[in-house]
């Protein structure tokens, strides 16, 4: 495509306009196209190919870098929240290729190996990416298993000091089996447990990033609940507290609310008394009375 293409979206301010909520919005909508966001002395493209992982390239004027890489969607946001700037978007397959567009950019020829030799980049650090975009920390998650394994491992001391909880694979663990009874508890109380998760997961997407499906940086199926990036033990139980608290919500109304309320209170109630320790030093316990709406035990 020729670079006087006139945009599906032209001229978005960056200081109205929330990048996320976009893309967000754009791929529920199946968009296959590019993204490009434009600041002072930056600029990036966001190649949406329908794939699960869209690929990213940035212009940083200021320090003469040209990169791209499979992902980098939070830097991008994080850039566009606190610099003025302006957004435009290409609908079309063309556009979203990086191997067609990279001869149209400024700058050399970036190089990466975390994208087909095709598309080759430099400097690139992994960050977040939306909806089927899958958060990273320098390459795709490429299990569950391996997952925990990451989490497990020592983490910043910055956000664990010393002395704190960090123990990730019994928290996930505790979280899958929590979210699973809640499931448990709405659907026999004649809830549909799936959509009412995304939807009041949505609703809670931009105050608990890590939450937004588009961002696919939390994952559950089937009572298991992965992470592939390092959160605060805080924000995670906050944010997923508050989600399940919101779904029992929606289903407790009318004259079954009571009955549905003691239902998920009691498909809690093993997870309450088998995961104790878990539980209190996470802090899920001081939760757990009001994501039921009852007392649990």
């Amino acid at each position: 495509m020729s670079s006087d293409t006139r945009p599906l979206y032209q001229n978005l301010d960056t200081t109205f306009v929330n990048l996320w909520s976009l893309l967000r919005s754009l791929t529920e909508r199946d968009f296959i196209g590019r993204v490009h966001v434009e600041l002072k002395d930056y600029s990036a493209d966001i190649f949406i190919d329908g794939s699960a992982t869209p690929t990213v390239r940035e212009i940083d004027r200021a320090s003469g870098t040209n990169t791209m890489e499979a992902g980098a969607l939070h830097r991008v946001v994080l850039r566009a929240r606190e610099t003025p700037g302006t957004i435009n978007v290409f609908a079309g397959a063309d556009e979203a290729s990086p191997v067609l567009k990279s001869n149209s950019r400024e700058g050399p020829p970036p190089q990466s190996d975390n994208i087909p030799a095709a598309v080759s980049t430099e400097n690139v650090a992994g960050v977040e990416q939306p909806r089927s975009f899958e958060p990273a920390v320098g390459t795709e998650p490429t299990s569950r298993a391996s997952d925990k394994a990451n989490l497990a491992t020592p983490l910043d001391e910055n956000i664990y000091p010393t002395g704190s909880y960090q123990d990730w694979p019994a928290i996930l663990a505790t979280a899958g089996e929590l979210i699973a009874a809640v499931e448990r508890g709405i659907n026999a109380a004649g809830g549909n447990f799936d959509s009412l998760f995304k939807a009041t997961r949505l609703e809670l997407a931009d105050d608990y990033v890590f939450l937004d499906p588009i961002a696919n940086t939390f994952q559950y199926s089937s009572g298991v609940v992965s992470l592939s990036r390092e959160h605060s033990v805080g924000v995670f139980v906050s944010g997923l507290s508050e989600v399940l608290r919101r779904a029992v919500d929606r289903v407790a109304v009318g004259d079954g609310a009571r009955r549905a309320r003691e239902r998920v209170a009691l498909e809690m109630l093993p997870v309450a008394r088998q995961r104790t320790e878990v539980l209190d030093r996470s802090g899920f316990r001081a939760h757990l009375d009001r994501i039921a709406g009852t007392r649990v035990m």
